[in-house]
């Protein structure tokens, strides 16, 4: 079963993966793997993408990979 959900007046199937909505403006938000953690020194990464919910899904495919970059170049 799909669930639908409302966020600022528009219907999503499901959750959106990576987007999260933080009072209004909406992040891209990353999990560092653990044994990364040290050498980045968070346990989460995350960039804003503004408040308009079609606008941040149009800037969440890149800023999901940036933060991948940055993941990968830790790994290095």
């Amino acid at each position: 079963m799909v669930t639908t959900l409302v966020a600022n007046g528009v219907l999503t199937a499901g959750k959106i993966r990576h987007l999260v909505n933080r009072n209004g403006r909406y992040h891209a938000r990353l999990v560092v793997p653990k044994d990364l953690r040290e050498i980045i020194g968070r346990s989460e990464l995350r960039t804003a993408l503004g408040g308009d919910y079609r606008q941040a899904l149009k800037k969440l495919p890149g800023e999901v990979a940036r933060l991948q970059n940055q993941i990968a170049t830790a790994e290095r």
